[in-house]
Order: structure tokens, then C-alpha cells, then sequence
């Protein structure tokens, strides 16, 4: 009998029609500023390079917030600053760019702690993570939708509110959500295991600067969401994510 020819591996599998994509990515240098969108985040095992890597922190350790918590204290007018890397090779070293609600650069802690009127200065994540929870997170395009009718708005509940890294173009309201759990494949490089659904909180009712405040997006959440949209993920495989790529479960 003719020796058989050795078993060719199965390709991985092939995105289907309608998988999800990569339709905009985030970055937050500095915890609870407006960030920068980008062509593609590099992912390492902590999360996103540079993401929520810097904070203002107050003197007693606390991080600037929306919110109260023994790890954090309300400041309010963060939303009304932003923060930037300079380069894409500045991510894991730098001091971001921050530009203030006036549009000037901020120039040294002082002019931090003058704007804000708190004994305040910018500082680099250390030994504990400015994360809240998770390194990544993600939310899906059909989710907002389901979330902006749910609102009565005419227009889908918009993204910048809920300050996820990954924006998914998804068909179906909540699938991401699906995935908890499991694992998603995102791109040819990153592997990612979903861990929860992301509870938010009043941040995503304050103004930023042109969005206005809206108090009916927390209460409709927790109304009718368990305060949950979008989901969180912890790094299994580092690597690249980039517009257009595709998400699938593996």
C-alpha cells in the first residue's frame, strides 16, 4: 500500500461575512482625559502601550476621577483636558502632551495644579494599575444604536462617552457581550480573553467638549442594561491591532 502523504494542518479559520471589525481605536494617556484616536494600537500584556498611564494624583496617592472611591477623588473639568503622545515610540517612556480646556499646552505640574486648584501633579503609573478593571476594552457600533433608541434619540449614543479602546462595526445589538468568557482573536496577532461586561459610571453622563452633559444615559443603563455596555478583556497574545481587522471567538 502506497505510503499516505503526511496531513496538511487546517488553516485557521476564515472571517465570515459577518464578523465584526475594527472601526476606530483609542488610546487615554492620561486616566479620565479625552485621549487620541489612531491607526492601530500596540498591545502588550498589560493592555494597550500607554493607555491610562499617567494620572493626576493628588498627595495623598489618589487619582483624579469622576468619581469618588478609596482609590480615586472627583475632579471635576478633566473631560475638558486631552492628552497625546508625541510618537508612536513615546508611548511606553514619555510624558504626554496635554492641552488644556483653554487649548494651550499644559507646561509643568504647577499649571496642573493652578487649573484644577488642588495640590495635583501628573504622575506615571507605578506599582499599582491605574486601571479600573480590565487592559482592553471593547464596544460595539450596534450596541450604541440599541442604546440611542433606547435613549429616544434618533442618533446612536455616542462612543466617546464610554472611553473603550476598541470600537467594533458589529450587526447585532449586544453580541459582544456573547463573548464573555471566552476567547476573541483580534486581527492575525492579538488574542484576548473576555472577562466581563463593563459596569460604567457617571462619567459617561458628563460633558465633554462638544458633548454636552446627559443624566439619562447612567439611568438608562442601570435601568435596563444592569449599568453594563461594552465589554473587558485581559491580553493572552500581544500584538498589533488595526483598522479593519477582524474580531471572531476562537
Amino acid at each position: 500500500m502506497p505510503e499516505l502523504p503526511p496531513a496538511i494542518p487546517a488553516p485557521p479559520p476564515s472571517p465570515g461575512p459577518s464578523d465584526p471589525t475594527v472601526a476606530m481605536l483609542r488610546r487615554f494617556p492620561v486616566k479620565s482625559m479625552l485621549g487620541e484616536r489612531l491607526p492601530e494600537l500596540v498591545i502588550d500584556e498589560r493592555g494597550t502601550i500607554g493607555d491610562r498611564l499617567w494620572a493626576v494624583t493628588y498627595g495623598d496617592g489618589k487619582l483624579g476621577s469622576g468619581k469618588n472611591s478609596r482609590r480615586f477623588r472627583r475632579t471635576e473639568g478633566l473631560l475638558h483636558f486631552s492628552a497625546s503622545y508625541a510618537a508612536a515610540h513615546d508611548a511606553a517612556t514619555a510624558r504626554p502632551h496635554v492641552v488644556t480646556p483653554g487649548g494651550s499646552g499644559l507646561r509643568d505640574d504647577a499649571h496642573l495644579a493652578e487649573l484644577l486648584g488642588a495640590d495635583v501633579r501628573l504622575a506615571r503609573e507605578d506599582a499599582v494599575s491605574h486601571y479600573d478593571d480590565c487592559g482592553v476594552t471593547l464596544i460595539g457600533t450596534a450596541s450604541l444604536h440599541a442604546l440611542g433608541r433606547i435613549l429616544g434619540d434618533t442618533e446612536p449614543a455616542d462612543a466617546r462617552r464610554f472611553r473603550k479602546n476598541i470600537l467594533l462595526d458589529t450587526g447585532e445589538p449586544w453580541i459582544e457581550e456573547d463573548w464573555v468568557g471566552r476567547e476573541i482573536a483580534v486581527g492575525d496577532e492579538v488574542r484576548l480573553r473576555v472577562v466581563k461586561r463593563m459596569k460604567r459610571c457617571v462619567m459617561t453622563t458628563m460633558a465633554q467638549r462638544d458633548l454636552p452633559e446627559d443624566r439619562r444615559v447612567l439611568k438608562t443603563l442601570t435601568a435596563d442594561r444592569g449599568m453594563c455596555i461594552g465589554i473587558g478583556a485581559d491580553v493572552l497574545t500581544p500584538g498589533t491591532v488595526r483598522l479593519g481587522d477582524t474580531v471572531r471567538p476562537v
